[in-house]
């Protein structure tokens, strides 16, 4: 019973599926496919915007961004604080890395859910 209680737990297991379509599909089709994101950013009317130098974005707005997008109807969706944990996990520069990009804090506003970030290409 107690261990069916921990494996329930969100922060022992954590429902990663909002992280990884923003890796996996944001990070990815912005890095491969940059056109068609485009398309997709705007009909989602998000804050979200791509610049010369980058993909420009706060974490709400990213978040909300990948939530619109896995229209996932399961009210157990990875929560915006278990994202932003795994989002600043070492292990999205690493995924990253493998795709000759990092994200960066473009503006700090010293607060984490204000601030702008930056998804680029790594410099040759």
């Amino acid at each position: 019973m107690l261990l069916r209680g921990l494996l329930k737990s969100k922060d022992i297991v954590s429902n990663q599926r909002v992280y990884d379509h923003v890796v996996e599909s944001v990070f990815r089709a912005y890095l491969l496919q940059p056109l068609a994101l485009e398309v997709r950013l705007g009909q989602a009317a998000t804050s979200m915007q791509m610049t010369p130098a980058g993909l420009e974005f706060s974490l709400p707005a990213l978040y909300k961004f990948a939530v619109f997008e896995v229209q996932d109807p399961d009210p157990e969706i990875q929560s915006y604080a278990s994202f932003r944990r795994c989002l600043y996990g070492q292990q999205t520069q690493v995924r990253l890395q493998t795709l000759d990009a990092e994200v960066v804090i473009a503006q700090n506003h010293k607060n984490v859910n204000m601030s702008i970030y930056r998804l680029q290409t790594l410099a040759s």
